[in-house]
């Protein structure tokens, strides 16, 4: 019998990556109690752990593209009225500013130590300079340490399963201690989740699934839980892809196009112009998407060329900006034989993940308030649609933080949860250690990859996507069959069961959304063109097993 461990708190965040952390440390500003739960260790946990080096900035600093108005009409167009862009506002762009000082009084060096000022770029058809270039390679443990010195509980290395629902309301959740396999009962008057994006469900360029572009270990456990609780999430058919070094999926493309860098084909012409007439400062999935044309063409390999730089440009590129995203990138270039100043630097399209960027319009449905549809439940950070980007997701995460407290502080209470769910959800935790099934949790996840990329990746069909729907629930059927040997192995296989879920949903939106919309996140193949009647968001709703879609106009 596991070891029973209940935790009382007013707030509990799950999640502690950027957004999670933020929520932490704004719920704790009003006296409340909090608890931060992660699976992994808090001071380098989610996908800006290793660090960053761009911020997504509006400062208002007198130019008129330095603005929120002319911010969000441009998020707007972007994420062509699939984001409430009232959500942006409030929990971004009123932020924003405040979040830019705050973290420079933590220390964090958010201007270049040579110019005293602001290192600002623009990419991905900005109207402005948004992006501050900046080493964060320290950010989140210094924001961490921030939480923790504030009075913050931090509850490392449990593995988060499932949220408690009484009442039609969410009164915490419950998890296991990955190490000890002690079972973990959080009650809580409020419940934030901000576990991040989803990765590892389509099979990675390099063979390696845990190479992937933004952390491997988010793996849609909000989204999942947020579904089974009774929540909505939107848009699940529009999968992320971006442009990496071949074989190495470091988010380069923002440093590099940020910086005046070209994509190449193989007969050295710039080629985005032909699918945006902004070309490399258009859209980023104008990029995935002329790369596969080209490649599809036989106009490929496709190329990184930063030759026509300025040596300061390519110092400032190669120095500051490539080796903070992902430190190894220069042992790379070294191994490859490459000088990125000088030679071309041959890319790949990354795996899909989901959401990714700015500009994402997939995840867990909010209000401008952080609400989901289950009273009780707040949502903020990368697993939620409102605003995409390291910045975006530590304001959202702040924002969430703050409406969860304002509910404890005037409504909130400690409900009990239901013995019989407590047992239920317990039971099924643990039923790997019983099982004598035949699999190991990479045998089914290996398995869910090649379903994933064979049958609902970049090129879709009815046909195949109905396959592929039908492959899935075969997984599911055979889940109870899968085997854990130790704590590592059991929060894989709870990974895993997130993961299917969260693919289903993908397979139900592609379906639905007869048409091709924002190049390769949804490009159906028989319905390659952009439909008007299709100018709005899917919803899904997880009731008796079973997803279920709904449909909302577009945001005017």
């Amino acid at each position: 019998m596991n070891k029973e461990c209940w935790v009382m708190t007013d707030v509990l965040v799950v999640g502690g990556g950027s957004a999670g952390t933020m929520a932490a440390l704004e719920a704790r500003k009003d006296g409340l109690e909090v608890a931060l739960v992660d699976k992994g260790g808090i001071y380098r946990s989610g996908c800006g752990a290793a660090g960053n080096d761009h911020f997504l900035a509006v400062l208002e600093t007198g130019p008129e593209w330095d603005t929120p108005e002319v911010f969000l009409n441009w998020y707007k167009r972007l994420t062509q009225g699939l984001v409430d862009i009232k959500i942006a506002d409030k929990v971004y762009i009123q932020r924003i500013k405040q979040l830019v000082a705050e973290l420079e009084e933590m220390g964090i060096p958010m201007k270049d130590p040579g110019e005293k000022d602001y290192i600002r770029t623009r990419s991905f058809a900005q109207p402005g300079d948004y992006f501050i270039n900046f080493d964060g390679r320290a950010l989140k443990p210094m924001v961490s340490k921030k939480a923790e010195q504030a009075g913050v509980k931090f509850f490392s290395q449990i593995a988060m399963v499932d949220l408690l629902v009484n009442g039609g309301k969410v009164i915490g959740a419950v998890g296991f201690h990955i190490r000890t396999g002690e079972f973990y009962v959080f009650q809580a008057k409020a419940v934030i989740i901000a576990t991040g994006n989803a990765t590892r469900m389509y099979e990675n360029p390099s063979g390696l699934p845990f190479n992937t572009w933004h952390s491997p270990y988010n793996t849609g456990t909000a989204q999942a839980m947020t579904l089974r609780a009774g929540g909505e999430v939107k848009n699940l058919e529009f999968v992320n892809y971006t442009i990496t070094p071949k074989n190495f999926s470091a988010s380069a493309l923002n440093a590099v196009v940020g910086m005046g860098g070209h994509l190449v084909n193989a007969k050295g012409e710039r080629y985005v112009f032909k699918y945006h007439e902004k070309g490399e400062q258009g859209p980023r999935w104008a990029m995935p998407w002329g790369t596969f044309v080209e490649e599809q063409e036989g106009r490929g390999p496709c190329y990184f060329d930063v030759r026509h730089l300025s040596e300061s440009a390519k110092k400032h590129l190669i120095e500051h900006l490539l080796p903070v995203d992902k430190n190894t990138f220069m042992d790379y270039c070294e191994q490859k034989g490459i000088d990125p100043g000088a030679d071309l630097m041959e890319i790949q399209i990354s795996e899909g993940q989901h959401p990714a960027f700015l500009g994402s319009v997939s995840g867990i449905f909010v209000d401008e308030m952080c609400r989901t549809t289950v009273p009780g439940l707040y949502a903020g950070g990368a697993c939620a649609v409102g605003i995409g980007s390291l910045a975006g997701s530590m304001c959202f995460g702040q924002s969430a933080g703050a409406e969860a407290a304002k509910y404890v502080l005037h409504e909130g209470e400690i409900t009990a949860p239901l013995t019989e769910q407590i047992m239920e959800i317990k039971q099924a935790i643990y039923a790997p250690y019983q099982s004598c099934g035949e699999y190991t949790y990479s045998d089914v996840e290996n398995k869910l990859r090649q379903i994933m990329s064979d049958y609902l990746c970049i090129s879709r069909t009815a046909e195949g996507l109905t396959a592929g729907l039908q492959e899935l629930n075969k997984l599911e059927e055979i889940f109870g069959q899968i085997k854990a040997d130790n704590g590592h192995d059991l929060m894989r296989i709870h990974e895993l069961r997130d993961l299917i879920l969260i693919s289903k949903g993908i397979a139900v939106g592609a379906l639905a959304r007869t048409e091709t919309r924002f190049g390769l996140s949804h490009y159906r193949r028989d319905f390659p063109e952009t439909n008007v009647d299709w100018h709005k968001s899917t919803h899904l709703t997880y009731l008796d097993g079973e997803l279920r879609i709904s449909y909302v106009p577009a945001f005017s």
